[in-house]
């Protein structure tokens, strides 16, 4: 599940049949690079996810090309800031039992 249309299209301000679709797609989008990049399923309940969505789906609906070169950033500002206590860490590191 991912944000629903109806909060998609407040957070862009756009009218109740606009581009509905695609706000789709670009939410599903969001929800799965937000499970990717978490480790965990997107929960349409978890604020900071949903938040995270909303800034990637304005982004990708407001700049439809592969590169704008008025902005640095790939991925919306905050959204990593958003998802970073979320991440699963994984290091590499065992810890072993005492014997």
């Amino acid at each position: 599940m991912s944000v629903p249309l109806a909060l998609v299209r407040a957070h862009l301000n756009l009218e109740p049949d606009a581009d509905g679709d695609l706000l789709n797609h670009y939410s599903n989008v969001a929800a799965a690079w937000i499970a990717a990049y978490t480790g965990q399923p997107f929960a349409a309940d978890n604020p900071l996810m949903v938040q995270a969505a909303l800034l990637m789906v304005a982004a990708q609906y407001e700049s439809r090309e592969a590169i704008i070169f008025s902005n640095a950033y790939q991925i919306p500002f905050g959204v990593h800031d958003l998802l970073s206590p979320l991440k699963e860490r994984v290091t590499g590191h065992q810890h072993e039992a005492a014997a």
